[in-house]
């Protein structure tokens, strides 16, 4: 913080003493200029700069050739040379990369890129001049101190593709359809009318369906309950709702019968649903024989006429195939399906916490999700390679085993088992994502990127990843970009704001995370935007945070340039004491 408060000179005072040989020093005393960023800032693995100065008119002879080279003063004295560049007047001989009309005067835009390395940190820069390949002596003015370092800040997770979770209880419902006389609302199991209507043999048909599958667990029952379109509506809503009940009431006896103890729990209830079954009459009409079919259908079909005003409009005009109908097609309307709801036994996940070291008895569903909810990595491990010897073939198992691996930093068998998955499921987008994390850990970065990349291209979502890349290439907002794409919110999703120029964002993602997951980096990263946003509370409060839980805090908030405008504040002083 010493050293910052030595006040940036005008560039004028570092070289008028050279130039005012050339043209007098009182003119050149105007000269002005700026650097960009100041301070530095790394991005990507360089720094990069523009220096912008102006030359006032007479300030410079005709005849004058110079050269001009900043430098970079690290802390321990070592100097690292810049790039140069030749400033001449109009009528110096030569060539120069910037030619100055004495009598307008002009400007000059100087940059350079250099590789950063840690020892920049706490640079700073100062100009050298040459005149006639001789050093002018100058008393040293600095022209920007420090460089930024923020975006080191980024950390790489490794983020591996694993599949999805896909485990839950599949319901393979069982039903049967059972009939009812005419205005009869009582199930009759008994009833039986014509030769294809007949109830004892719909019962024997579903109890046979029951008995074929001895693992399967009755979870509720629907009924769909109908009444043929021959009566008034109200009258047969209420029928098909007496009916729905009789059903309900007398299956769930013979549930019992069967061994369904699940019918006495206080939660196994029945939904329904009641209607007029005029799709059924119409489905029916049309494949029949009626001779005028086609009209009736007309007038079923109308959807400008109650159902009451349909019924009528049959009965009067179509009196002779009404007849006929109530005999053979009417009674089959006159129904309710049942619908058993159940499955086989589904196992919760304490259920399955109890099969460690037991995987022969797991479908391959338990075992996957059995996988997802362990914790420990070493039973992960393990749980999946029981999947593995069931299923050979399978790429997931060798893919998913390879993803734990590389948060084991297991690389070597993680590099085994994703070849075994490629030669299952070659260019499989998942696949070559968690062969970009191999990489990454192995620290090949370039060879990771190309891999998410063919990740991406097969359909994978690897913009976390991505995201990670773009920040350490400088790419911020391409970084914030795929951050977005990819859903996830987390410390690398701030700091991206933050780079890119958004500190209220980087502070808002900070805020919406679970509190308890905040580590001091977090609270430092809020720190910054609070100082970028020139919030002294914000600063203040979330440094002293970070110091309390890391006390090396202190040492890096003194020297952070990200700090330069509370260096003086007693309260920012305070919190990193």
């Amino acid at each position: 913080m010493k050293d910052f408060s030595q006040k940036v000179l005008p560039i004028s005072l570092a070289i008028a003493v050279f130039l005012g040989a050339c043209a007098g020093p009182a003119n050149f005393t105007k000269n002005t200029y700026t650097v960009s960023p100041d301070p530095l800032e790394m991005k990507g693995d360089s720094v990069s700069f523009v220096i912008n100065g102006n030359v006032p008119p007479k300030s410079i002879k005709a005849s004058t050739l110079l050269t001009f080279q900043p430098i970079l003063k690290t802390s321990d004295g070592k100097e690292i040379k810049l790039k140069e560049v030749t400033v001449k007047g109009t009528k110096a001989k030569g060539s120069a990369d910037y030619t100055i009309d004495s009598k307008k005067g002009g400007s000059i835009s100087y940059s350079d890129k250099i590789a950063y390395t840690d020892e920049m940190k706490k640079v700073k820069m100062y100009p050298r001049f040459t005149f006639k390949g001789k050093a002018i002596p100058i008393a040293d003015s600095i022209m920007v101190q420090g460089t930024i370092t923020t975006a080191n800040m980024v950390k790489f997770t490794d983020e591996v593709l694993m599949n999805k979770d896909i485990y839950e209880p599949v319901y393979t419902n069982k039903s049967v359809f059972i009939y009812f006389p005419m205005d009869k609302g009582k199930f009759n199991p008994n009833f039986k009318t014509g030769k294809s209507i007949n109830n004892k043999n719909q019962i024997a048909e579903l109890k046979k369906l029951l008995k074929s599958d001895p693992n399967w667990n009755v979870k509720g029952v629907k009924i769909d309950a109908f009444a043929s379109p021959d009566g008034e509506l109200e009258r047969n809503n209420n029928l098909s709702k007496e009916r729905a009940e009789s059903t309900f009431s007398h299956f769930k006896g013979e549930l019992k019968k069967l061994g369904f103890a699940e019918v006495n729990d206080s939660n196994f209830t029945m939904g329904y649903t009641l209607a007029e079954d005029w799709n059924g009459f119409k489905t029916e009409v049309q494949a029949s024989t009626l001779s005028d079919k086609s009209v009736m259908l007309e007038v079923m079909n109308n959807t400008s006429i109650t159902d009451e005003e349909r019924e009528s409009l049959l009965r009067r005009n179509h009196e002779k195939s009404w007849k006929k109908a109530a005999e053979t097609i009417l009674p089959k309307l006159r129904k309710s399906e049942l619908v058993l709801i159940g499955g086989k036994p589904f196992k919760n996940d304490a259920d399955l916490k109890n099969y460690y070291s037991k995987y022969d008895l797991l479908t391959n569903e338990e075992l996957m999700h059995l996988e997802i909810i362990t914790t420990d990595m070493n039973q992960k491990v393990e749980v999946l390679n029981a999947y593995n010897a069931k299923n050979p073939t399978d790429w997931r198992g060798f893919s998913d085993l390879a993803a734990v691996q590389i948060k084991q930093n297991n690389l070597t068998e993680a590099a085994n088992n994703l070849n075994k998955a490629n030669e299952l499921s070659a260019d499989n987008g998942m696949v070559l994502a968690n062969m970009g994390a191999l990489a990454r850990a192995k620290g090949d970065n370039k060879m990771a990127i190309s891999y998410y990349n063919q990740a991406a291209a097969k359909g994978a979502d690897v913009s976390y990843n991505l995201g990670v890349f773009d920040i350490k290439a400088g790419n911020y907002a391409a970084a914030v970009a795929n951050f977005k794409k990819s859903g996830k919110a987390d410390f690398n999703t701030a700091l991206a704001m933050l780079l890119n120029g958004d500190a209220a964002g980087a502070k808002t993602t900070i805020d919406n995370l679970n509190p308890e997951s905040l580590t001091w980096e977090h609270y430092y990263l809020r720190a910054i935007a609070g100082a970028k946003m020139n919030n002294q509370d914000v600063t203040t409060t979330n440094i002293a945070r970070a110091v309390a839980l890391n006390g090396a805090v202190r040492n890096m908030a003194k020297d952070d340039l990200e700090f330069r405008n509370f260096f003086k504040n007693p309260l920012f002083d305070a919190a990193i004491r």
